[in-house]
């Protein structure tokens, strides 16, 4: 780009072409929202919160869009005696540096929009393990990034709040916005990093087989790409400190932070529209005598019109112990009950996640690395697995 501003046109096509598929994306999202929980009406708070985003991540385009075709305080002071001199540039400058604050408030709301959102998520799948804690410590340090970045644009880098919009401004902080952006690419990078950090090595411990955890550690790792795009934008700001350059990278920078938060809750919508069953369970459970789901392994779902089928996303049935007390093939041992696998939990977790990726937020991780002990007692087996399927249920 160089030292020359984007245009107009140039601006309004990258916006409508990242909106559009941001669309998409976030349709889809919905839909698969739906699609997995059975109605609109069971939408997550994450769902509001990416809707709320969603809408300021729009507005910012808007504001990208007006701002482009007024100008700003933003240009080279060996160019203020000819701009001075035409008061009708002088208005409509100052009127774009005034579009420029909404801007800027749009793009911050919109980025820590989308980290609340993903703080929602990890906090719903490390609950009652150790890295929830770690969580809230990182949901503290967003919102505290939050206040630190609002404090210093209103009260401290620019003063009089006025010269926001002056011509010809005095202070070139308030025109560069370098400061500014100094403080927002500490918090929003770092807190990025450490919220793309968290789960990994969680996926990497999880009793997984290999090519599952690869699909999920990829899901996860699209958070690289929101920290890629939000380095660029500061290179390129900091490259061309006298031009609108930012603006571009704002639409890119937003717009895919806005498609890693949605396109992680796509997978239902993928299996509905195209039978997705690449990672389909299947195990040595799946083969046990008395298994009700051995009749049809290959379908998630039965016909639609049948009132007693299962829904396509619906939990599993709960495998039934072949050996029941009193029955006369129970094995000979001290023990009554039903002795379970102590890899059960595991391979019931695994099931349950990974034919349905957005159950991921809604089974908490120690059920993939805690093994449980062999139970004795025939209602505290069968009581361990009721809870286990209220914690996979969505």
């Amino acid at each position: 780009m160089g030292n020359v501003s984007p245009t107009p046109n140039q601006l309004l096509t990258e916006a409508i072409v990242f909106w559009s598929i941001g669309l998409v994306i976030y349709v889809g999202r919905v839909v698969a929202r739906i699609i997995a929980n059975g109605s609109y009406k069971r939408l997550f708070v994450d769902d509001y919160v990416m809707a709320a985003t969603f809408a300021i991540y729009t507005t910012m385009l808007v504001l990208i869009q007006i701002s482009a075709r007024y100008a700003t305080n933003l240009m080279d002071p060996k160019d203020y005696d000819q701009v001075l001199a035409d008061p009708k540039q002088v208005s409509d400058r100052i009127y774009g540096s005034k579009i420029v604050i909404g801007l800027e408030q749009c793009m911050l709301i919109s980025t820590w929009g989308v980290k609340t959102c993903m703080l929602i998520l990890y906090w719903r799948i490390t609950q009652n393990l150790k890295s929830n804690f770690y969580i809230k410590i990182l949901a503290v340090y967003v919102a505290v990034g939050f206040v630190v970045i609002m404090v210093t644009y209103y009260a401290v880098y620019c003063r009089p709040f006025s010269q926001y919009w002056a011509m010809p401004v005095e202070n070139m902080q308030c025109a560069t916005y370098q400061y500014y952006s100094i403080t927002q690419a500490v918090f929003n990078i770092s807190s990025d990093a450490v919220m793309f950090a968290i789960p990994i090595p969680l996926l990497i411990r999880a009793q997984l087989k290999r090519r599952r955890k690869v699909v999920l550690i990829g899901v996860m790792s699209l958070g690289l790409f929101t920290i890629i795009a939000a380095i660029l934008n500061k290179y390129f700001n900091f490259a061309s400190p006298l031009t609108t350059t930012y603006q571009i990278w704002y639409i890119r920078e937003a717009s895919t932070a806005i498609y890693v938060a949605n396109l992680m809750c796509w997978w239902p919508l993928l299996r509905k529209l195209f039978g997705v069953k690449a990672f389909q369970y299947n195990s040595n459970r799946a083969q046990r005598p008395g298994n009700p789901d051995n009749q049809n392994n290959d379908s998630s779902g039965c016909d639609s019109n049948n009132s007693q089928s299962r829904p396509l996303f619906a939990s599993p049935r709960s495998w039934k112990p072949p050996f029941r007390r009193g029955n006369k093939s129970t094995p000979p041992g001290k023990y009554s009950g039903t002795k379970r696998s102590s890899t059960e939990p595991i391979n019931r977790s695994n099931n349950e996640f990974v034919t349905g990726m957005h159950r991921v937020e809604a089974i908490p991780l120690e059920n993939w690395t805690i093994k449980e002990h062999l139970r004795t007692d025939t209602s505290t087996t069968q009581g361990s697995i009721n809870t286990l399927e209220k914690q996979c249920d969505v």
